[in-house]
């Protein structure tokens, strides 16, 4: 499922993807999402921060695989209809085999301006072989 509308920009160490909450949006029940979908919100930025050195070299997508969340906290129960979330994903930690860590927060832009409604920490895993993962097989 791809929850995120558009990659707004990337560095070395960073992504910065956006998603406006519409009626239509996936886990919206009409008056907004969940703020809990932001943990997969914080994932899928962290997947495409993993995935743009492949997409620049013309190779396709791979899943990435969520393996964990810490100190998630929403300073509100919903992301409103209407809102623009940006979300943000900063590598803390990656190794060899392309475990990662992310440090990740989500704003929300209103009249007032940007502030932050969620932040939280993510570990992801892009495997090489995912069927293999999923299979419980040693990589």
């Amino acid at each position: 499922m791809l929850l995120l509308d558009e990659l707004l920009d990337y560095g070395p160490e960073h992504v910065s993807c956006a998603v406006t909450i519409r009626p239509e949006t996936l886990f919206c029940d009409g008056k907004g999402v969940p703020a809990w979908v932001g943990i997969e919100y914080m994932a899928q930025a962290a997947c495409a921060y993993a995935g743009i050195p492949d997409a620049e070299a013309g190779k396709p997508a791979r899943i990435c695989l969520l393996l964990g969340a810490r100190r998630y906290r929403a300073e509100t129960p919903l992301f409103a209809v209407g809102s623009r979330l940006r979300v943000v994903a900063t590598l803390t930690l990656r190794d060899e085999s392309d475990l990662a860590a992310f440090d990740c927060e989500i704003f929300s832009s209103a009249s007032q301006g940007e502030h932050s409604v969620a932040r939280g920490d993510i570990k992801a895993f892009r495997p090489k072989d995912v069927g293999a993962v999923l299979r419980g097989e040693r990589i």
